[in-house]
């Protein structure tokens, strides 16, 4: 597995915000035949959505460190560990990296395929795409099924309340996952040395 530095994320990042993006709106727009405003603007008020997403991306992501560090999961949170090692975001780049990545990918999986296809397969397609799903690796592809449902919740939540909802959720998962396998790493390291 190729092993992404900075310079290839930050190129990565800046693909999938606007990348993304344009092909759900592309999506939105011939396919559904949707409005675009409408379907950014969701069907709650802003607070709402901000709240929402706010509540399950911090409570599926207390979920996924809990899980991350029993035993079973061991392999892959050290995989994990190890990328962030490699990678060594500063705080502004894991902002930077999650921010494009909720944005780019929610419009796109969430906004633009999700209506086409439904919940579960969009977020099974996203879990697909990023392989989680590894038949040569239990562990990660059990903790790939964790995420599909972590995912569809992401799609409930631009059904019910919005994109802005799903986008945050998205967003807090993911900075809350890259500080804490980041900062868990460097604690296994001082625990080890003498």
């Amino acid at each position: 597995m190729l092993v992404p530095d900075k310079n290839r994320l930050n190129y990565l990042s800046w693909l999938t915000l606007f990348g993304m993006s344009a092909v759900g709106v592309l999506l939105i727009t011939y396919l559904q035949k949707a409005d675009v405003q409408l379907v950014f603007q969701g069907k709650k008020s802003l607070f709402l959505q901000i709240t929402a997403g706010l509540f399950f991306g911090s409570l599926s992501s207390l979920f996924a460190v809990a899980l991350l560090n029993g035993k079973f999961f061991k392999s892959v949170r050290h995989f994990f560990e190890h990328l962030m090692q490699d990678i060594n975001p500063s705080l502004s780049n894991i902002l930077f990296f999650s921010l494009c990545a909720s944005v780019g990918e929610e419009i796109l999986f969430r906004a633009g395929i999700q209506p086409l296809i439904g919940i579960w397969p969009a977020a099974i397609l996203f879990v697909l795409l990023h392989g989680y799903i590894n038949p040569a690796n239990l562990h990660l592809s059990v903790y790939g099924i964790f995420l599909v449902i972590i995912c569809s919740g992401f799609g409930y939540l631009f059904k019910f309340f919005g994109l802005t909802s799903s986008i945050i959720a998205h967003f807090i998962y993911d900075v809350s996952m890259f500080n804490v396998l980041k900062y868990s790493y460097r604690n296994t390291i001082s625990e080890v040395a003498p």
